[in-house]
This record gives structure tokens, C-alpha cells and sequence, in this order.
């Protein structure tokens, strides 16, 4: 056995399941790409169609495919390489985070984004110039621009908190923007 297949061989991105049928395995496998039941569909037929496969469930919900097969004419590496030649992609179930922690982690970055949004809206006001027309109220139009978007990013943290991060940015805005005319019209002033 060289190294190569010793390598494969001890990663296995499935997991084996007991069969109620003697002599039969079962493994479960973590399918990326499933998209409609024409996948599930393909999938059943391509793993169906290899010698000494018994039984194939896909499962387009949780997107996994279940095996049912004889060890002693097939290998759960064959279907994998199967699944790969039809355009699909395995993930090894083991290393899949629960949806919990992947919640966790975008509610992480949409507060991130929600604070880099309202450093932005900080920062275009300032450069707003009032003095060189309509133009120069560009600014404020895209804060209040980027406060709507806000609101639509908060909008599953609650409505009332989508308007008041919205309304507070909106505000901030606003209120930069006055400072900045009113500096301008001093500045006039002094020429």
C-alpha cells in the first residue's frame, strides 16, 4: 500500500450507519450543490445504477444521500468519486458547525457591517461642500440612502430596532451635515 492510498483511506467523509439487512452497509453522506428534486433525483439514479448498491435516499432538505450497498462488491470511495463526476461537492459531516454558531456568526457580522456603515455615514458629511450647488448635498442623500439599507439589514433583529439604528444614523447624518454648512457659511463670512 503506498502512501497516497494510506492517506485516503483513513479519511472517510461519511459516516457508517447499521443496515437491518445481513451482509449490507450503509453510509451517510453530506452532498454540497443540491439545489431541486431533479438533483435528488440524478443522484438516486447515478448511485442506483452501480453494482452491488441495494438502496439510495437523498434527502434534498438536509443534503445527504443514504447508501445502502453490499461491502463485499462496492465502496463507499466509489460513490463519493460518483457524486464528484456529476458535479457535486462532499463534505465531511463531522466538520459541519451547527446552524447555531452559523447564526451566531452573522448576527457577529452584520453588526460589523451595521458599524462600519455608521463610520462611513460619519465620514461623508464632512466632505459635503455646500458651496458648489445641489451637488454638494450629494452626502446627505447617500446617508440617508445607506440608513435605509441599515434598516433592511437590522429588519430580523426586530422592527424597532431597524428604526432606531435607521433613524440614528439618519440623525448622526444630519447633524454632521448641519455642522458642516453652518462651518461653511462661516468661512464665507471671514472671506
Amino acid at each position: 500500500m503506498n502512501i497516497a492510498s494510506a492517506a485516503t483511506s483513513t479519511f472517510a467523509p461519511w459516516t457508517d450507519e447499521p443496515s437491518a439487512r445481513p451482509n449490507r452497509r450503509k453510509i451517510r453522506a453530506r452532498i454540497g450543490g443540491l439545489h431541486c428534486s431533479l438533483c435528488t433525483g440524478t443522484i438516486e439514479k447515478a448511485l442506483g445504477r452501480m453494482p452491488g448498491v441495494d438502496k439510495v435516499a437523498v434527502s434534498l432538505t438536509h443534503e445527504q444521500a443514504l447508501v445502502e450497498y453490499d461491502p463485499a462488491v462496492a465502496r463507499p470511495e466509489q460513490f463519493l468519486q460518483t457524486l464528484r463526476d456529476i458535479g457535486y461537492t462532499i463534505s465531511d459531516p463531522r466538520k459541519l458547525r451547527p446552524f447555531e454558531e452559523e447564526e451566531r456568526d452573522l448576527v457577529r457580522e452584520a453588526r460589523r457591517f451595521v458599524l462600519a456603515v455608521v463610520l462611513s455615514g460619519a465620514a461623508i458629511p464632512i466632505i459635503a461642500d455646500p458651496a458648489v450647488g445641489w451637488i454638494g448635498f450629494l452626502p446627505a442623500l447617500v446617508c440617508l440612502s445607506l440608513g435605509a439599507f441599515v434598516s433592511l439589514v437590522l429588519r430580523s433583529t426586530g422592527f424597532w430596532i431597524a428604526t432606531a439604528s435607521a433613524t440614528g444614523l439618519a440623525v448622526m447624518s444630519s447633524a454632521l451635515l448641519y455642522l458642516n454648512l453652518e462651518h461653511s457659511r462661516h468661512d464665507i463670512r471671514r472671506s
